[in-house]
C-alpha cells in the first residue's frame, strides 16, 4: 500500500478591540426634579483594533 504524507499549515488571526479611556468632563443632569453636579471620570470606550498573527516557533 501507498501511503500519502499531507501538511497542513494554519495561521491563527486573533483580533480584539484594546480598551480606551475617554475622560469626560464634569455636567450637571436633572434626576427626580433635583440638579445633581456629575464630576468629572474616565470611561472605556472600544478603542483600535489589535491583530497577532504570529507564526508558530
Amino acid at each position: 500500500m501507498n501511503r500519502k504524507v499531507f501538511r497542513i499549515s494554519v495561521s491563527l488571526y486573533l483580533g480584539f478591540k484594546a480598551p480606551k479611556l475617554v475622560k469626560v468632563k464634569a455636567y450637571k443632569r436633572v434626576r427626580n426634579g433635583k440638579v445633581e453636579k456629575v464630576h468629572s471620570h474616565y470611561r472605556n470606550v472600544e478603542g483600535r483594533m489589535v491583530v497577532r498573527n504570529e507564526p508558530r516557533r
